[in-house]
């Protein structure tokens, strides 16, 4: 796999990557995602697998827009696979006449009604669909409006390559092998599933089971498949030794030196790997409206290679690290 540590450049498209000082991320620049050709999208494909995370400003993308631009990423997930789509929150769609493909994340209401979902709350580190057999591949949001930046309303990425990277290897020996189960009687934003209940004992909890170390399906890296602290349990393990060793690789995994905090404008783009980062999202001012278009593409079932612990680091995770 390539680095792109400096800029790539196409005579074609003009299209430049500019890598972020962080962990992660880098902006890609004299782009319009509306008329992307092939040539520019294999720029920012390998961009993206390199960077693990994308940022576009000034794109100011209608939904049709973005459903063109995640069918470049693989097969979209419709809104009758979201699980954030329940029946009364299916408004969002009626109210801004949005393609199956896309779901508005925000706090807006019109006529006393919502119109997305996850409202203006704190959201918990996390990587999407992790409850479910096969998580997402890639998510991308577009900024349609947002609070100013002092009310909040910031999202975070970790890089989970470069978390798993940085792990002692007696720790990475510890956990080879071994399967977290996620559990999914909870929505993200911790709001009991209809028809789910909490169970006094976490390994009663439903959910599947993915692998803590995960080998990526594009680039063959490792990395540190954590999902969501809640309702985690890693199999077979005591109860105490399970939440002990969570605790350890969440203390670890969410360190700032991984971490990129997106500020974001209207008309930006962030488009980022599921499979190789976590993220979560500040709280924000509940009288500001913030309307984000959301979609996603299917992903893989995880799994961790007979060779993970072996395989080379990937290239971003000392890039900018500290």
């Amino acid at each position: 796999m390539r680095t792109t540590s400096s800029a790539h450049r196409s005579t074609q498209a003009e299209c430049r990557i500019a890598p972020i000082e962080a962990a992660l991320g880098a902006e890609v620049r004299n782009v319009d995602l509306r008329r992307l050709d092939d040539l520019t999208f294999r720029i920012i494909h390998a961009a993206w697998l390199d960077h693990v995370l994308l940022v576009f400003r000034g794109q100011m993308l209608g939904a049709e827009d973005l459903v063109r631009l995640v069918r470049h990423f693989g097969t979209p997930v419709t809104s009758s696979t979201l699980h954030e789509r329940s029946l009364d929150e299916r408004t969002g769609n009626q109210l801004f006449n949005l393609p199956p493909e896309v779901t508005v994340v925000s706090n807006a209401q019109e006529n006393g009604r919502s119109v997305g979902i996850l409202g203006d709350g704190e959201i918990a580190w996390h990587s999407d669909f992790s409850f479910k057999e096969r998580p997402t591949a890639a998510r991308m949001l577009a900024a349609m409006e947002v609070p100013p930046l002092e009310r909040g309303g910031n999202t975070f990425f970790l890089n989970a390559y470069a978390a798993y990277d940085a792990l002692p290897e007696a720790l990475k020996k510890r956990i080879s092998g071994r399967t977290i189960k996620q559990g999914n009687i909870v929505d993200t934003a911790m709001k009991l599933r209809p028809g789910a209940s909490l169970s006094d004992d976490i390994r009663q909890t439903p959910g599947p089971s993915h692998p803590i170390i995960s080998t990526h399906p594009e680039t063959g890296c490792s990395t540190l498949f954590l999902g969501r602290r809640h309702s985690a349990y890693v199999n077979g393990a005591p109860l105490e030794e399970s939440e002990a060793l969570l605790d350890e690789l969440w203390t670890h995994a969410t360190q700032p030196r991984f971490c990129y905090e997106h500020r974001w404008a209207v008309g930006d783009v962030v488009v980022w790997d599921n499979r190789a980062t976590l993220h979560r999202r500040d709280a924000y001012d509940p009288a500001s409206r913030r309307v984000l278009y959301a979609a996603q593409v299917e992903g893989h079932r995880p799994y961790e290679a007979a060779d993970a612990l072996s395989r080379p680091a990937h290239p971003r995770s000392k890039l900018f690290s500290s």
